[in-house]
């Protein structure tokens, strides 16, 4: 199972996180998808920026033992080295 080592908000993206995972990888990672149901807490910025990642889950959390699976996460997320190749061809 992977794990989230770090999870951090991307200002100006409303809902998106930047994730480090376990096996060395940074991610850009949309929630906006999950923030239905109880989840639904996440639409408000103020209480998104309470992000942390739970100690003994590795997982992405948020107050209220509100978290998300990491397996999925990582499945969702776009790599950072991705993105970048993007911005450089938008470049040329």
């Amino acid at each position: 199972m992977i794990q989230i080592i770090k999870a951090a908000v991307i200002p100006q993206m409303d809902g998106w996180l930047l994730v480090d995972f376990s096996d060395g990888q940074k991610k850009f990672v949309d929630i906006k998808p999950h923030m239905v149901g109880v989840l639904q807490k996440l639409k408000d910025p103020e209480f998104f920026q309470k992000v942390f990642v739970d100690a003994k889950l590795k997982t992405v959390t948020w107050p209220g033992e509100l978290d998300l699976d990491s397996d999925q996460l990582y499945k969702e997320g776009i790599k950072l080295k991705d993105i970048k190749k993007l911005i450089e061809l938008n470049k040329g």
